[in-house]
Parts: C-alpha cells; sequence; structure tokens
C-alpha cells in the first residue's frame, strides 16, 4: 500500500509544519518523517495505514489550534502532554530506526515478522496521536480560568460551601422524621407539581382556555371554573377515568399540567402529582405509584390507615415492580378507604411526561400496571400526558385503557386558537418588560406590529421558542430589550431565508442565546467554560446542581456561580444561597441542539459526546481517587447490615458529597462511551489498584450494587476493543476480578456494605487479585480453614429461588434474564448478572414443566402439570392469556421466532399450535403416539417435536390449514430412545436430537438423512446450536459438552452431577442449570467471553513463582479433586475433634483428616471393606475417632497414626448414633435394631463382643446421646404398631401427653408408628418416657446433665428440666406418684426438621442449625461451666447467614454463606458441628468446608 503510506508521509510534512510554534515537537516529526521514508514501499494493513492517515489530519487540526498562540502561551497542563507526546515520537522513531537497521539478509528471512512489527509500529504511533488529541483537548477544556483567586480562598469557599450543603442535607431527615410514611414509601418529593426545584410554569393568563376548559369538564362537568372558560378544545368525556394529552416537543405539554394540578390543589380535589423527568429518580418508573401512594396519605387518613397496615405485612414494597405496587399501595387501600366513606367522588391524579421516564418495556410499564387495574381505581381518574411515543401509543392500545381513556392531542387544537395564544403570552411580556425596564423610555408602541408579527412567524406554534425568547430578549445584564429584539429577528430571519433544516429559528436563537451569553462572561471566564459547563450538564445522567457541577469538575464554586446566571435563557439556576436544587435545562431539543454539529454551528458551543465523556470520567476517576476510603461514612461496627443503620441517609449526606455519589454511579457509564487516552487510561489503572473495594462499599451504602456487574462487564469488552495490545492487562483483569466478586456475592454486598471485606473477600478464591490485592484489608471476619477454591471456578452465581424444587429453566434473547419453573406452579424470572429475582408469576396449580420468553422478551410462556398454558407479562406478573388443554400435562412450550404461533407438548401425544392473536379459534392438533416431551421452531418457521414414541417429528407451519382433521409431520426421524430435547441449527438446515439414552443425533433437515451420533453418558435434558457447527449439550448426570459438529469432538465442558434443568443462552455466554431449589448461573470453562486478557510478564512469573514455591496455606483451598482420586467418593460425614484442631472427612471408600490451623490434609487413609457411611464420633482426647459402614460394624481408627484400632460387629441394622466415654475405654452405640450396645475398645486382646444396655422389642431408636458425666442417655426411638409401655416400675416419671399415631409425607407406611422420648441411666433402663408427636431428628444434654434437648421433624424444638430425675440414685425408692419432668417447646424457625440442637453460651442458649433461642429463666441450669470464652459464643445459619450469639449480646450476622459454602441439610448428616469458634461440615457439593470465626 505504497499510495496510503505516501499519503501518511505527506500530511506528516503539514504536520511538520504546523508544529512550528513548538521547536522540540517539529524535530521530532522530522525524525519521525525521515524514518517513515525508508518504509514507502511497505504493503502492510490497509486498515492500520488508513486509521494512521485519519489520526494525523485530526492531529493537524487540534495543533493549530492548541499551538495558534505559541507554545509559551500554552497552559501548564497542554505543555506536560505536548513534551509527553515528543517524547512518545521519539521512542516510536527509535524503534523503527532499529528495525530498519537490520540487515538485509535477516529482513528478507524475517519478511513475515518485519511486517508484524511495522504494522505494531504504525498500530502504537496512531494510537499515540488519538491519544494526544484527546488528553490535550481535555487539557484546554479544564484550563478555563487563569484569574482565579489564591488557592487558600478557593478552598475555603468550598469548605464553606460543602459545610452549607452537610447541614441543609442534614436537616432534612429530621424534618421528616415525624413520617414514618416517608422512610418506608421512599417518594420523589421533587416530583410534586409545586416543588421549589420545578421549571414548569402554568399556563399564562388568558391562554390555552379551550385546552384547560376540556380538562375541567373531563374531571368535573360541573366545575364553577367552566363558566369562566371557553368552550372545550373537544368535547369532554368524563365516563372515562383517563385522559391522555399528547404532542410533539415544546407545545407546553407541562404547562398546563402543572396548571390543571393549581386548580384542583385550590379546589381542594387534588389527589397527588408525579412529574417525569430525565434526570434522577423522576425518571424511575418504581418511584411513581409509591410516590403516588405517599402524597394520597397525605391527605386522606383512612387511605393513610390502609397503607401503614399494607406495609407492616411486606415492608419492601418499595422496591416491588409497578404493578404490585400499584395493586398494594394504591389500589387496595382505596378500597379500603372507599369502603369506609373516606373518598369524595372523583380525586384527580396527574403523570406528566411519562415519556422521560427510563422504560425499556416494548409496551409502557406504567400503563400495562393501570390496565391491569383500571376497573379498581374508583374514585381515581388519572391525567397523563406525554410525547407519542411507540411503548405508551401501544400501552394506551390495551383494552381496558381503550375504553376507558379519552384523548387529548395538542397538535390537533386549531392553529389560529394556539397562534392566538403564544400572541397573547408575547404581548403580556412585552408589556412586562417595558414596565421593568422603564427607565430605558421604550416606546409605547415596542415592538412594533411588524417586529411582532415577525417574532411570531419565528415561533410558529411553538411555545418553547415564545418563553424562550422572551427570556433572552429580557435578560437582565444585557439591559437592551430592544438591540436583543432586533438580533434575534435578524439572525431568525436569516435562518429562514436559508431554507434549510440545519438552520431551524429555534436553532438559531439557541445560537443567539449562547453567543450573547458568552459575551456577558468577563474575560477571565471566557474560552472553553461554556462548553465545559453545558456538555457537562447535556450529557450527566442525573441533573447536577451547582456545588455538584463544580466539585465534579474541580472548579471553584465561585465560577460556576458567576458563570451560569449568564445562560439563564436556557436554563433554570438556583438562587445563590440555594445549594440543592439542580440546574435544569429548559428543554430537550436545547440537549439534542448541543450535540448535533448539523444544528450547532458555532464550534465555541458545540459538545463532541466521546471527548466529554472522555472528560467526565476522568474527572469521576480523580474524584473517587481523591475522596474513597474504607468505611467513608464511619458506620459504627455494631451495625452489620445497612438497613440497621439508623442514622444512614444523615451519614451519607454528611460524607458523600453529591459529585462524589454521581461520580460512584456513573463512572462507568461514561467510560464506556469515552474516547480513550493514555491519561484516562493510567486514572482507571490507579483506580482499580486502590479503590475498586471503596467503591462497592459505597454502591452498597447507596444501595445500588446492580450496577457494578453490567458496567465492569461492558468495560472489560469496551477496553478488548481498544488497540492497546497489553499495554493494561492488569485493569482487565482487576475489572474481571472484581466483576466476578460481585456476581458471586451480590446478596451479601447488596445488605451491607461491610460484607465486601466480611464475605466477598475471605471467600473469594485464593489466587483472585482483588483477595490477594486486598488482603491486608480483611477486617475482623470469619477466615476459611478449608474448602476455599484455587481460582474461579465456571460457576458466576448461585442463588437459592424459594422452596421449591426448580423443573424449568429458559433464558431471554439478550441473555440477561433467565426464567425458572417450578414443582409448585411458581414461575421466576431472575436477572443473569446477580441472581435477583426480578418478578413472579402465580397461578399455575402443578408442576411447571416447560418455560420460553418471546422473541420480544416482553411475555413468557409456561406450561403446567395442571393441564394449562399461560402467557405472562413480564413487566407486571399478570396472566395475560391462559389454555386448558383437555389432552392433559403440558410438558413443553415455544414461541414462534416471530412471536406469531405458540406450540406446546402433551403428555398424550399431541403438539398443540395456536395463533397468538387468535389462540382460541384457530388452533391445530399435531399427533405422536405417546408423550411429547419437546417442540420448538427453527428460523425459518418449521416446527420440530420429540417424543417418547421415539421419533422427532417436523411441521411444515408456513401454509396452515386451520381447518383440515389431520396433518401430517413432513419428516419423521426415528430413534432408538425416547426423544427427550430438540434444537435447530440458525440455519434451520440441522436438527440435533438428544435421548433418554443419552446420544445426541444428527440430522440433515431438508431430507431427513442422519449425519451422525454424538455419545453421552446420561439422559440430554437441553440443546442448542450456537453455530451450525457448535452444539451445547446438557446431560442430567454428568458434564455439559460443547460439541464440534463437524468432527463429533468436545470442545468445553462444565461439571455437572445432578442437573433438574438446564439452559443455554443464545449469545453462547451463559449456561443455567438447576439443583433442587438452586440456580446455577455458569460459563464453558475455556471459551469464557469475558476472561480476561494476559497478566503482565511480572505478575505471571510472581505466579509461576509461587506455584513452585508452595505458601503456606491457612485460608485455604481444599485440594483439587483431580489431584485426590479419592475425594471423588461421595462425602457422607464431617466432624470436628473435640480439641478443635482437627477435622474428619469420611467418605464411602476413605477418610481424610485435616489440620484445621494449617488447612493441610494430614493423612489419607482406605477403607477396604464395605462402604463407609454416617455417624461418626470423636473421643474426648481426640486420640480416637470412630466411623460405621455399610455391614453395620463399627471401626475405630487412631488419629495420630491412621491404624485400625477395632472393627466392632454386632448390629443388625444401620447405626444411628457413637460416641465415646470420658475414659476412652469404651464406646457406646445405637441402632434401628432397637439396642443400645457398649464397647471396650481399649480391651486386649481386642474383643468384638458388646454389651447390650438396651433393646427395644418392636423399635428403631433414630437418635442418642450421652451425658458428659457418663450417667445417663437420652434416645429417640419410633415403636411400630403400638405405643410404647409406661407401666415398668422402673419408670420414675411418667409421660405428661397420650401418644398419638405419626403419618408423614417422608414414609411411605401401612402401619402406626409412635414417637417417643427416653431417659437411661448408665445400665441401659429406662426412668423416664415422653411422647411426641413427631419423629425425633436430634436430643442433646446440658453440660451439666440437668436439662436435656430434643429436635423433630417439623422444626419443633422441646426442652426439659431433668433435675429431679438425675437426683435420684439408683437405690432409692421411686417416688409415688410418679415425678412430672417440665418441658418447654418453641419453634426453630423453619417448618423443616432439626438438623442439630445444643446448649450454648454457658447452657443459657439454645442453638439449632437454623435458630437461637435464650432458655426460659425457669429451666435455666444451677451451675454454669467455665469462663473460656469460646464457650458464652454460638453459631447458627439461618436466611443464607452465618450468625454469632455471645452471652450478653443478640444475635448478628457474621457473613452471607453463597450455595456452594452452606450446610447440606439432611438427616444422615447431622451437619453443622462446631467447636468453639470452629465450624466444620460439607456442602450438597461433597465439599468439606471449615470456617474459624475466632476473629469476630
Amino acid at each position: 500500500m505504497a499510495t496510503g503510506f505516501n499519503g501518511v508521509i505527506a500530511v506528516l510534512k503539514i504536520t511538520k509544519e504546523v508544529s512550528s510554534p513548538c521547536p522540540q515537537l517539529q524535530l521530532a516529526v522530522g525524525a519521525l518523517l525521515t524514518v517513515l521514508e525508508a518504509y514507502k514501499k511497505y504493503s502492510g494493513v490497509n486498515e492500520s495505514i488508513s486509521d494512521l492517515l485519519s489520526r494525523v489530519k485530526t492531529l493537524n487540526g487540534a495543533l493549530q489550534r492548541f499551538l495558534s498562540a505559541g507554545y509559551d502561551a500554552c497552559p501548564d497542563p497542554l505543555k506536560r502532554r505536548l513534551d509527553s507526546f515528543i517524547k512518545t515520537l521519539q521512542s516510536i522513531t527509535a524503534d523503527a530506526k532499529k528495525l530498519r537497521s537490520r540487515s538485509m539478509l535477516v529482513r528478507i528471512v524475517n519478511t513475515s515478522d518485519n511486517a508484524e512489527k511495522i504494522d505494531t509500529l504504525i498500530k502504537e504511533l496512531s494510537w499515540h496521536i488519538q491519544s494526544f488529541i484527546l488528553e490535550g483537548t481535555i487539557a484546554l477544556e479544564l484550563t478555563i480560568h487563569h484569574g482565579f483567586k489564591s488557592i487558600d480562598r478557593q478552598l475555603n469557599h468550598l469548605a464553606m460551601g460543602m459545610q452549607g450543603i452537610k447541614e441543609g442535607v442534614e436537616a432534612l431527615p429530621l424534618q421528616l422524621s415525624g413520617d414514618a410514611l416517608y422512610t418506608r414509601l421512599r417518594p420523589v418529593l421533587e416530583a410534586r407539581f409545586d416543588h421549589g426545584s420545578s421549571v414548569h410554569v402554568e399556563c399564562h393568563e388568558g391562554t390555552r382556555g379551550e385546552v384547560l376548559a376540556t380538562i375541567c369538564s373531563w374531571l368535573r362537568p360541573d366545575d364553577p371554573r367552566l363558566a369562566t372558560l371557553p368552550e372545550p378544545a373537544v368535547p369532554a368525556d368524563s365516563g372515562r377515568r383517563l385522559l391522555w394529552i399528547h404532542a410533539l416537543p415544546g407545545v407546553g405539554k407541562s404547562t398546563i399540567a402543572r396548571t390543571a394540578a393549581v386548580y384542583w390543589d385550590k379546589d381542594k380535589v387534588l389527589g397527588a402529582t408525579f412529574f417525569c423527568a430525565r434526570d434522577g429518580q423522576r425518571s424511575d418508573i418504581l418511584a411513581i405509584f409509591r410516590t403516588l401512594a405517599y402524597q394520597l396519605t397525605r391527605r386522606f387518613p383512612k387511605f393513610r390507615d390502609a397503607v401503614v397496615k399494607i406495609l407492616d405485612d411486606d415492608p419492601d414494597l418499595y422496591a416491588a415492580s409497578p404493578a404490585r405496587q400499584l395493586e398494594k399501595l394504591i389500589v387496595e387501600p382505596i378500597q379500603v378507604a372507599v369502603a369506609e366513606g373516606a373518598f369524595h367522588y372523583r380525586i384527580p391524579i396527574v403523570i406528566d411526561a411519562l415519556d422521560e421516564c427510563t422504560d425499556k418495556a416494548a409496551v409502557s410499564t406504567i400503563l400495562t400496571s393501570l390496565a391491569l387495574h383500571i376497573s379498581k381505581l374508583e374514585p381515581l381518574c388519572v391525567l397523563i400526558t406525554s410525547r407519542r411515543e411507540e411503548n405508551i401509543t401501544r400501552g394506551f392500545l390495551a383494552q381496558a385503557l381503550v375504553d376507558n381513556t379519552q384523548t387529548l392531542d395538542l397538535n390537533d387544537v386549531r392553529p389560529d386558537l394556539t397562534k392566538r395564544d403564544i400572541e397573547t403570552f408575547v404581548r403580556s411580556r412585552f408589556v412586562g418588560i417595558r414596565r421593568y425596564y422603564s427607565h430605558l423610555h421604550l416606546p409605547s408602541d415596542w415592538p412594533s406590529p411588524l417586529q411582532l408579527a415577525r417574532l411570531l412567524s419565528l415561533a410558529d406554534l411553538l411555545f418553547i421558542y415564545a418563553s424562550t425568547a422572551m427570556l433572552f430578549i429580557a435578560d437582565e445584564k444585557a439591559r437592551d430589550p430592544e438591540g436583543r429584539l432586533n438580533g434575534l429577528l435578524k439572525s431568525g430571519n436569516a435562518a429562514v431565508g436559508s431554507g434549510t433544516e440545519t438552520t431551524s429559528p429555534l436553532d438559531r436563537l439557541y445560537e443567539q442565546i449562547l453567543a450573547d451569553a458568552v459575551e456577558k462572561l468577563g474575560e477571565d471566564l471566557k474560552g472553553s467554560l461554556p462548553r465545559l459547563l453545558l456538555g457537562t450538564l447535556v450529557l450527566a445522567e442525573e441533573r447536577l446542581n451547582p456545588s455538584t457541577l463544580a466539585t465534579l469538575l474541580d472548579l471553584p464554586p465561585r465560577v460556576v456561580e458567576r458563570s451560569l446566571p449568564a445562560f439563564h435563557a436556557v436554563m433554570t439556576v438556583p438562587a445563590a444561597n440555594d445549594a440543592t436544587s439542580p440546574i435544569r435545562l429548559i428543554h430537550l431539543s436545547f440537549t439534542n441542539f448541543l450535540v448535533d454539529p448539523t444544528r450547532c454551528t458555532d464550534k465555541r458551543f458545540l459538545v463532541h459526546p466521546p471527548t466529554h465523556h472522555s472528560l467526565i470520567a476522568l474527572c469521576c476517576l480523580k474524584l473517587m481517587q481523591e475522596n474513597l476510603k474504607h468505611n467513608i461514612c464511619r458506620v459504627p461496627p455494631e451495625h452489620n447490615l445497612n438497613d440497621t443503620i439508623p442514622d444512614l441517609p444523615a451519614r451519607i449526606a454528611r460524607y458523600l458529597h453529591p459529585a462524589l455519589q454521581y461520580a460512584c454511579r456513573y463512572w462507568l457509564h461514561h467510560l464506556n462511551l469515552a474516547q480513550i487516552g493514555e491519561e484516562l487510561l493510567a486514572a482507571l489503572e490507579e483506580f482499580c489498584d486502590t479503590h475498586l473495594l471503596h467503591w462497592l462499599e459505597t454502591l452498597s451504602l447507596l444501595g445500588c450494587v446492580e450496577i457494578a456487574i453490567e458496567g465492569l462487564r461492558t468495560t472489560q469488552r469496551f477496553l478488548k476493543s481498544l488497540p492497546l495490545g497489553e499495554t493494561r492487562p492488569d485493569v482487565s483483569a482487576l475489572l474481571y476480578e472484581c466483576e466476578r466478586m460481585v456476581q458471586a456475592f451480590y446478596p451479601a454486598i447488596n445488605a451491607s456494605f461491610m460484607q465486601v471485606y466480611r464475605t466477598a473477600i475471605p471467600f473469594s478464591p485464593i489466587r483472585s487479585l482483588v483477595r490477594r490485592h486486598h488482603q491486608a484489608e480483611i477486617l475482623p471476619a470469619v477466615e476459611v480453614r478449608i474448602g476455599l477454591e484455587e481460582t474461579w471456578s465456571t460457576t458466576l452465581a448461585s442463588r437459592v429461588t424459594g422452596y421449591s424444587t426448580i423443573s424449568a429453566l429458559a433464558f431471554s434473547s439478550d441473555g440477561a434474564r433467565v426464567v425458572c419453573g417450578a414443582d409448585h406452579g411458581t414461575v421466576r424470572l431472575l436477572n443473569t448478572h446477580t441472581g435477583a429475582q426480578l418478578q413472579s408469576f402465580e397461578g399455575h396449580s402443578d408442576t411447571v414443566m416447560s418455560v420460553s420468553l418471546s422473541p420480544t422478551g416482553k411475555e413468557i410462556l409456561s406450561g403446567s402439570d395442571d393441564g394449562t398454558v399461560r402467557v405472562w407479562d413480564v413487566a407486571t406478573g399478570a396472566c395475560l392469556d391462559k389454555w386448558g388443554d383437555e389432552s392433559g400435562l403440558i410438558l413443553s412450550v415455544a414461541w414462534s421466532p416471530d412471536g406469531a404461533l405458540i406450540a406446546s407438548g402433551v403428555y398424550s401425544g399431541i403438539v398443540i399450535l395456536r395463533a397468538v392473536a387468535s389462540p382460541q379459534k384457530n388452533v391445530l392438533s399435531l399427533r405422536h403416539t405417546d408423550w411429547v416431551r419437546t417442540v420448538t421452531f427453527a428460523s425459518d418457521g418449521s416446527l420440530v417435536s420429540g417424543s417418547d414414541d421415539k421419533t422427532c417429528r417436523i411441521w411444515d407451519t408456513t401454509q396452515i390449514d386451520w381447518d383440515a382433521a389431520e396433518h401430517a409431520p413432513s419428516q419423521t426421524l426415528e430413534h432408538s430412545s425416547w426423544v427427550m430435547t430438540v434444537a435447530v441449527s440458525p440455519d434451520s438446515s440441522l436438527v440435533a436430537c438428544g435421548l433418554k439414552n443419552g446420544e445426541v443425533v444428527l440430522w440433515r433437515k431438508s431430507d431427513g438423512q442422519r449425519l451422525r451420533s454424538l455419545s453421552g453418558k446420561s439422559r440430554v435434558i437441553s440443546l442448542v446450536f450456537y453455530s451450525d457447527v457448535q452444539l451445547a449439550a446438557a446431560y442430567s448426570g454428568s458434564s455439559f459438552i460443547l460439541w464440534d459438529i463437524s468432527t463429533a469432538t468436545p470442545l468445553d465442558s462444565v461439571d455437572n452431577t445432578d442437573a433438574y434443568a438446564a439452559a443455554f443462552s443464545p449469545d453462547g455466554i451463559h449456561v443455567a442449570h438447576a439443583v433442587g431449589i438452586t440456580v446455577h448461573i455458569r460459563r464453558w470453562s475455556g471459551n469464557a467471553p469475558w476472561e480476561p486478557r494476559p497478566l503482565s510478564v511480572a505478575m505471571r512469573l510472581k505466579q509461576r513463582f509461587e506455584s513452585r514455591v508452595r505458601l503456606p496455606r491457612s485460608a485455604h483451598a481444599m485440594e483439587a479433586k483431580e489431584n485426590h482420586p479419592q475425594a471423588l467418593t461421595p462425602l457422607v460425614a464431617v466432624a470436628i475433634s473435640r480439641t478443635g484442631t482437627l477435622v474428619l472427612a469420611v467418605h464411602e471408600d476413605h477418610w481424610r483428616l485435616w489440620d484445621i490451623s494449617t488447612g493441610q490434609c494430614m493423612r489419607t487413609q482406605k477403607h477396604p471393606g464395605s462402604t463407609l457411611q454416617s455417624p461418626v464420633a470423636w473421643s474426648p482426647s481426640g486420640n480416637l475417632f470412630a466411623c460405621t459402614s455399610e455391614d453395620n460394624s463399627i471401626h475405630v481408627w487412631e488419629a495420630q497414626t491412621g491404624n485400625l484400632l477395632r472393627t466392632c460387629v454386632g448390629h443388625s441394622y444401620s447405626i444411628t448414633a457413637l460416641a465415646f466415654t470420658a475414659d476412652e475405654q469404651h464406646m457406646l452405640s445405637a441402632s434401628w435394631d432397637g439396642s443400645i450396645r457398649r464397647w471396650n475398645v481399649r480391651q486386649t486382646p481386642p474383643d468384638t463382643a458388646s454389651e447390650v444396655l438396651f433393646q427395644s422389642a418392636s423399635g428403631k431408636i433414630d437418635v442418642f446421646a450421652l451425658s458428659s458425666d457418663g450417667q445417663w442417655m437420652l434416645s429417640g426411638a419410633r415403636q411400630f404398631f403400638s405405643p410404647p409401655d409406661t407401666s415398668s416400675a422402673d419408670l420414675v416419671a411418667q409421660p405428661s401427653r397420650q401418644p398419638v399415631a405419626f403419618r408423614s409425607s417422608y414414609l411411605d407406611t401401612a402401619y402406626p408408628l409412635y414417637c417417643d422420648l427416653r431417659l437411661h441411666d448408665a445400665t441401659g433402663r429406662v426412668v423416664w418416657i415422653e411422647n411426641h408427636p413427631s419423629w425425633i431428628t436430634l436430643v442433646a444434654f446440658s453440660d451439666d446433665c440437668t436439662r436435656a434437648l430434643a429436635g423433630n421433624l417439623e422444626g419443633r424444638v422441646f426442652l426439659y428440666d431433668l433435675t429431679q430425675l438425675i437426683s435420684l440414685n439408683n437405690t432409692a425408692p421411686r417416688p409415688s406418684p410418679p415425678l412430672t419432668v417440665a418441658e418447654h417447646h418453641f419453634s426453630s424457625g423453619g417448618i423443616y426438621a432439626v438438623h442439630y440442637i445444643s446448649f450454648a453460651a454457658k447452657d443459657q442458649r439454645i442453638v439449632t442449625d437454623m435458630s437461637y433461642t435464650s432458655v426460659p429463666p425457669a429451666f435455666q441450669p444451677v451451675q454454669r461451666c467455665g469462663d473460656d470464652p469460646s464457650s458464652t459464643a454460638a453459631y447458627f445459619c439461618a436466611y443464607e447467614w452465618l450468625w454469632r450469639v455471645d452471652l450478653d449480646s443478640d444475635p448478628r450476622p457474621l457473613c452471607w454463606l453463597a450455595p456452594q459454602f452452606r450446610p447440606v441439610n439432611d438427616d444422615l448428616a447431622r451437619s453443622w458441628p462446631a467447636r468453639g469458634h470452629v465450624i466444620a461440615y460439607r456442602t450438597s457439593e461433597d465439599r468439606v468446608v471449615v470456617i474459624d470465626a475466632a476473629r469476630c
């Protein structure tokens, strides 16, 4: 490409000339030219040359601007960037010389390598030119004032301003503290029609009469105000409860809405108002109904009372979907208040500018919600104004709204009426101007009729033009209304005369206003300041107040205060003493004007969004770099969760300046829209290196953690697209690590800013960059001794979705959401990135077998075992349609690609096809001969179904005869096994069928030819084509595989052992699968789209060193399973030694012993006998442990040597409990054979015989406990056929309740069971029996042996006082009558079985695996245990959190446990063993986890 290179050289020669004001730059460019001349024959990549050519041309223009006044006149920041750019050019020149200096032979041999290096040099040169242009531009933008006062005075002024803001904001909670509903509903006060910061005004007197008459007569036909108004613009229909006013921008919709609100407020009939805006919370659709509800509570006491009761039951309604908010916060309270006669006839609600709300739904979410409940809203009447946006127009097409809405199009109002109103307004304003400037002696006939006519002609039908023009003419600073009117008319007439849309009168008006504003600024404030301020206001995601704007841009507040009033004609500027009200641009048309080069022709004001986003992003990063720190709001450590911080709003106001809040929320947004340069990258690198976790803390405090994940992912993608090579690999790596951390621990970080350090860091993988980077910052937190991963796994997030087993999964088309169907008939929509629930759908009465999101993502299709197919609205959760198929269970559902058809597969062997437009009329039945397991549509519209009849059938849906009785498939593909799932390639050429036997069969769709088979190890449950050659397959009991179907070889895999349901996102990024009640969001291991770039050489060398020289492991990963084949067998039990130093992990064929202090596996011992199982037990000294095996034998091992000490044989049924005596000479065991046995474990020679202490004739002993002194035993048993005999003379106490036959869904027995609790003495004799209504799952003694606990299958806990029983000696006569044992019972906090129970905190507390309860005073023991601090602490797991409770404090959450770190809950595990501050357990993934909470 010699011509292309010649072009670059030619343009660089111009650069050399342009750079003459800077001799050093000129020399550097000249040297570069000399070297590049030698590469004229280079024929490299055309794209690189073209890009360089374009950049050099831009550079020439930039240099002309930068050096227009000479190098010496350049601001210091620009000089620094020029100097840096010169050094960069010199470095590139040196590299080019070095490459050129190679010998001819070397260059010939390395031709390919040379070409690559030349291309790299070209890209590097292009990058640095772009970076210099950007940074030079930003330097000029920020160097706006050379006459500021001294730095000390600036800082003092800034401090005073911030102090004022702080005091004002701190006072706000005090003012509101008397209203609890404000805190509970979180209304947006700025959305009131009369809020002080509003830019809206009322209609000028004598204008808009016809429109206002229509509105008044719509609400109240008998409104007295109608007598003073003209005839309505259109006839009003007061029978309709909604009035929609719409028009183009600038016509005055908001002014009309405000006037109506003022009318009704004066008449004391107004209900509530919400004036939407594109900034802040006024754009949040979640804020509308809760704000309206709050205002209604202030006006109607009965309504308020009803809302309070509803919030007591559901305090988080402020965060619910709009539809649910409307239902619970407005509809239900209204019905209560109406029933009590608390409302008058018609109460108006005003929602203005609905189009300015952020709502990505295809149909307006607010209108969809109103459509659901419009029939229940009486007596409310709703006035809505908006532009005619597509989603709003669609919303009003809902039949419920069509029947209840009157529409008023302001564009249809007679033009002569609008012109008349504008003229009335303008004339009135001119009268006011003449009066205000009376000292100027303006002529009484000014303006002349001709001038007035020209001005009205320019305004046409736009009120916005008229109001803006009058502000411009009346400007107080100019004090020249005549001159400004003449200038405006001259500019406007020129624009009209040009006849082009790009010079519209409104655009010329804006330019005239801006040019005049600049002239009014002092010389020290001219230059780039106007564009700096305007660009920031235009591109900011929220409206900024002057203080925030100044702090964000690092400007002295006085500069901003002096500058903004000059622009009053196009923005509303708060008063000097108002530090909180935002600056508001006059109209959206002004925003669009500033960023459109075809409209804004004056480059002084034209905003270039990529450059300005760079500037804002840089300012945000610098602001965060300078201010963020750990615990920035100085929250006391006792507040573990954000919602327990009573003064959090006041602390945020005090310590988080609004500019800092803005920076934390939106820096990622601006960065992703920015033009990137070296300075911005350096700032990003520094921020990532020091403040990522502090940023997460702040997001948690602000309640917006969810913005982090998508922002971080987008930023990685953005950085990856830049031509940077490996310039900033560590930045991408840190951003990736941060994203993974937020995904994995989102619920914890969202609940508490402290959990960044108490959950996210401690539970992150050992080699996590963020963990290692911030290891020293870990606060007093739990330490995971065993169980951490080495690196991030393929699991991105795991979330428990409720109490129902998940049976179906499906992704949205963009992969951002996943929908789950469950066995209790529920459907839930989750955020893929956070796992947070977005919406729930209730209506099915049985298991949901299949779900599917529509092509638009706005509806969900579900099929259930209840025999119905339902269509749900995603935005509102409402059921839009329902069809009951008489043929039975619905096994699969699917949408056609265009959303016009719906298919469902039924267990009776039928595929039902429906037309969405007429689902009751157009219905077809397509037949198989057995259950239809799966249906899907191809991209060409054909329908594919799979069945238990071992066929896959393809149906042509392009030409459907809805009246035909029979329909034949176009292809029938026969298999050897049931067809469980099917998929079609993107080009519709291939069909893949997943079979029950694990095989995936590929077919050519056009002729039904079998192409090949892919073998699998278990049932295929999901298939999807990523391309025409890549197929993803999910299996029920084996790893998911990504296949290359052209070679039949696996490309990637995702581990899996027991998937109930699975789905693949269409973009190939995410894999979702369900195990029980948990959804796991994962990615492919080798094709992670967001995998960070390779680390720097230094980081790679560091990791290589650490992999060879293994560091001590204190918070340490469980060793990889692949390195320990034994660990592949199931883990059956985990137990901590009594000394708290060792952890025993028992697998089916071996056991492993871990040292808790080091996290190292000390010993692994293979067990050659039958399968090992729980229970297990440690001796008091920790020298011995015992476990059982499947053949009902007991094995006793020496911990230090690993030697098998004894094998005890004697039980005939499963062993349920083991316990060593205090002297470790004996061991006791209990079994389902009904016996309690004592074994001598130290006898020499070994004696395998046992002493039977107790034998039940017809019962099973389920649980057993030995008292600390070895004198007493507790057992929980089930008796078959008849209750236990309580007539024995040995009984010291009789049961307090009668026996009750027990039946449970857990058991399938045809005979009654009777449950009882027994107390035995040391000989095994039963001295007390208590009948129980349910199966006893656990028993325990207190340390002093005087109290006993029992937990049952229903989650109940029973506490007994045994003092009278154990005080009797064996020879004492039995009391008559028998004693009564005092009982106290309570719930453990759930409805499921109690899996762990014990006394704690010196026997004054009771801890279960899910709760913590104080022992009632009457049941507290007299004697207390020792003063060991660990004995006063107890731990339990509840609501997904690990809790700690101390003797004199309430329970407090320590950390959130992600699903992969939670203890498994089953009655064999006896999970949650704890010793002191160490907790050890097994997880559902068969991992050992050991947590040390001593530092907490």
